[in-house]
């Protein structure tokens, strides 16, 4: 049939701006570089039976027929394209939606426990964790760690469960070789190998034994928030620290459906410190992939941790030309910016009502004016795993707010051991932690609702 000549035609822009911007860059190049793009898709309007699946099989008949390697979720397809093929491509918006960029990711790179009353929480409800288990987004995890074994019959981290969705090594292979992610595991789980006969497990700040006559001459042991909760390792970050959003969706995908597959939950929460500067020519803010993927994760009853980043801090430039420090507002990251996250700030380890909110923590609000972070943590000069064990060093010291989010995934962990009735039911435990956490006297969009505290926690329910 003819179309009617006087049928209005409507261009629409499937291209996101930050991938046109890319396009427009490599103009009159000879040798085209493939962009990294986050292809999402439309439902089937021809097949609204079929839902979102029959455009996944059209883009792959489309990739396959130029000889493009991809991936694909459940909701998403990826691949890196050259800019002819992403016009191509874009003419298919009948099975196309947006054609957004795959973005970086980056890493957010322990007297602290008694900071967030960790310990306290230990000696009077022997809350450590046990029978809760946590995956940890990152580098992987170096599970030969001591930290990671301090019980021989029972090692933190599960390597049946964990996986690889980075571009180094093999699937199966999680290791971490670069240590932002066995530092941030070991904040959360496990702990130093015991020196003494009572205990396997210690505060960071000191040895606590009061059946001991040993105790003042005993040193510190190194241990997470929650020292008997299990481990899964979800790979996401190249061993350089560096990553894409895609590998991210892909891990939250397969820890959602982990639980789905099962008639008992087993995991209970994930830890992401990472992210990326949010772009808000794209896409709404909290609604990049990325965002709507987290926020499906937590649907399935998955609790969501995510670093806020450390864009808090930088430059400008004044009349006269001298460029001076500032504080910036409006800096909180990827994911973090997800609705549904708990997102969480840095703050000093022992004393962070003097000194507030760490000077490189992004801050808020977010850019379409929500109250972000909703948590601060200890995030400055953190003691825990280091992975050069070659070297001597089993532990060391690191700040960033990569640091602070494992301090609230430990504690979560730490409290669903004891009220196991809020397991899968993250949208209540999260309003428990909001709730019970310690004002600090600062701005909301600095410290969100404070920092947290798991004693209060524990006792507000």
């Amino acid at each position: 049939m003819r179309q009617n000549p006087h049928t209005p035609r409507l261009k629409t822009f499937v291209i996101a701006p930050q991938v046109r911007k890319e396009i427009d860059a490599q103009t009159g190049a000879e040798q085209p570089r493939p962009i990294p793009l986050i292809i999402s898709l439309q439902e089937s309007r021809a097949h609204p039976e079929r839902g979102i699946q029959a455009a996944k099989e059209k883009v792959a008949e489309f990739l396959k027929s130029r000889n493009i390697e991809f991936r694909q979720s459940d909701f998403y397809v990826f691949a890196s394209l050259v800019p002819k093929d992403i016009q191509d491509l874009a003419e298919m918006s009948q099975w196309v939606y947006q054609i957004w960029n795959d973005d970086t990711c980056y890493a957010h790179l322990l007297s602290s426990v008694d900071t967030i009353k960790a310990s306290a929480c230990w000696r009077t409800f022997g809350g450590r964790g046990q029978g809760i288990t946590w995956a940890v987004m990152d580098t992987g995890i170096r599970p030969d760690h001591p930290h990671f074994n301090f019980d021989p019959a029972r090692p933190t981290v599960d390597p049946s469960l964990s996986q690889n969705f980075s571009f180094s090594g093999e699937a199966k292979d999680s290791k971490d070789v670069n240590g932002h992610g066995t530092h941030v595991a070991g904040i959360i789980a496990g702990a130093a190998p015991s020196r003494a006969d009572s205990q396997p497990y210690h505060a960071a700040s000191f040895f606590e034994d009061p059946d001991s006559p040993q105790v003042s001459s005993l040193p510190a042991y190194p241990s997470g928030i929650a020292p008997l909760a299990g481990l899964i390792s979800v790979k996401v970050l190249n061993d350089d620290g560096t990553g894409s959003s895609s590998n991210a969706i892909l891990g939250l995908e397969y820890l959602r459906k982990l639980n789905q597959a099962n008639r008992l939950i087993q995991v209970d929460g994930v830890n992401m410190s990472l992210g990326y500067p949010f772009d808000p020519k794209s896409y709404g803010c909290g609604h990049s992939p990325l965002c709507e993927e987290v926020n499906r994760a937590v649907d399935s009853g998955l609790i969501v941790v995510v670093s806020c980043g450390n864009w808090g801090y930088g430059t400008t430039k004044l009349d006269t030309g001298q460029e001076v420090p500032v504080y910036l507002g409006n800096s909180i990251t990827d994911p973090a910016n997800a609705e549904q996250a708990i997102a969480v700030g840095s703050v000093h380890k022992t004393a962070p009502h003097h000194y507030g909110v760490s000077y490189f923590s992004s801050r808020g609000p977010t850019g379409d004016g929500r109250m972000k972070p909703d948590l601060v943590a200890p995030g400055e000069k953190v003691v825990s795993c280091s992975i050069h064990l070659d070297k001597g060093y089993e532990y060391e010291e690191a700040s960033g707010t990569s640091a602070a989010a494992p301090h609230v995934s430990g504690a979560i962990a730490a409290f669903l051991s004891m009220h196991s009735e809020f397991r899968g039911d993250p949208e209540r435990v999260k309003q428990i932690f909001l709730k019970s956490a310690r004002d600090l006297g600062r701005e909301r969009a600095f410290q969100g609702a404070g920092l947290v505290d798991l004693l209060a926690a524990v006792m507000a329910v």
